[in-house]
Formats: structure tokens, C-alpha cells, sequence
């Protein structure tokens, strides 16, 4: 459990680096495109992936380092190690979404307006683009934020604890033989 606690900490860490890395591209993403659509993506374009890469790569890290990958080989508990951290690690976007949600629908604007902009900064990396590309649409927005954050850890850790390397299985399929030092 104290390897979950450790990942969690890790993503949570993760995801407010990738919200700096946003608020970063602001300013690049204004010069070259402007205030439209179009800036938007370009802003989700590079924001999201670095967030899905840091996210990934330290689940997997944690999985290849899991002491019951050898101490254990056949449990089968690794599965739910890394969607586990990404509910720990999401918990404060988590409170701020529902408290949205409730103040949305209560009709209690003003405070769900605060809280959406919490929200939006708190996920630069997927948010913030996503509410200005469907302004009308921020409750599913928000609710589709809570999924990234749980499914791409448990991605992570469990490729990492089987040793699933991505790149290998390309060179293996383009028959491509990776340069030696």
C-alpha cells in the first residue's frame, strides 16, 4: 500500500507539472494562433500528450520497481495499483468537480463559476482547451476529466509491472533493429 500512497503522491505531483507546463503555452499558443478555435487545439495538441506521457511513464516506473513482481509472480493485485493512485492522486479534482456539479445544479451561479475556474487551472492540461472548444458543454467536459486521470496510471502500472515495452513491439513489427552503442 505504501507503493500506491508513493505513485499517488507521484501523479499528483505529475498533474500540477502539467498544468504549469499549460499555463507555459498559454503565451505560445496566443502568438501563433490567436483567440479562436483553432489556438485551442493547437493548446490540447501539445498540453494533453505531455500530460498522458508524464503520467504514464511514472505508473510505469512504479510498476517495473512493484517487489511483488518477483516476490509474487502470480498474484494478479498489480491490475487495480495503478487506477487505485489515480483516484488518490485525483481526489482534489474530484472534490472540486463535484461541488461544481452541485452548485451547477442547484442553480447557484456565481459559486460554480469560481469553482469552474479552480477547476480549469487545476487541469490546464485538458480543461481549460476543452471548455473554450464547447463553452456549452463544461458539466461533460469535467466529468470526462475524471477519467483520464484513473485509466492511464493503471495503463502505466500495468505495463510497467509486465515489462510491456511499446517501442519493442514497434521494432519488432516494422522489422526495424535498434542502433547498438
Amino acid at each position: 500500500m505504501k507503493n500506491v500512497f508513493k505513485l499517488s503522491l507521484s501523479l499528483l505531483g505529475n498533474q500540477f507539472l502539467a498544468s504549469i507546463g499549460g499555463f507555459m503555452c498559454i503565451i505560445f499558443v496566443y502568438m501563433v494562433a490567436g483567440d479562436s478555435i483553432a489556438s485551442q487545439i493547437i493548446f490540447l495538441a501539445i498540453t494533453f500528450p505531455f500530460f498522458l506521457y508524464i503520467e504514464y511513464r511514472a505508473a510505469f516506473t512504479r510498476g517495473f520497481h512493484d517487489p511483488d513482481r518477483r516476490n509474487a509472480p502470480k498474484s494478479r493485485a498489480f491490475v487495480w495499483r495503478g487506477a487505485l493512485a489515480g483516484i488518490i492522486s485525483a481526489v482534489p479534482l474530484y472534490v472540486l468537480i463535484i461541488l461544481y456539479l452541485v452548485f451547477y445544479s442547484s442553480g447557484a451561479v456565481a459559486s460554480a463559476n469560481l469553482i469552474k475556474l479552480f477547476t480549469r487551472m487545476i487541469s490546464m492540461y485538458y480543461n481549460w482547451p476543452l471548455c473554450n472548444i464547447f463553452p456549452n458543454h463544461t458539466p461533460e467536459v469535467f466529468l470526462t476529466s475524471m477519467v483520464w486521470v484513473v485509466i492511464v496510471p493503471m495503463l502505466g502500472y500495468i505495463a510497467g509491472y509486465k515489462n510491456f515495452m511499446m517501442s519493442e513491439k514497434l521494432y519488432c513489427l516494422l522489422k526495424i533493429r535498434p542502433r547498438s552503442k
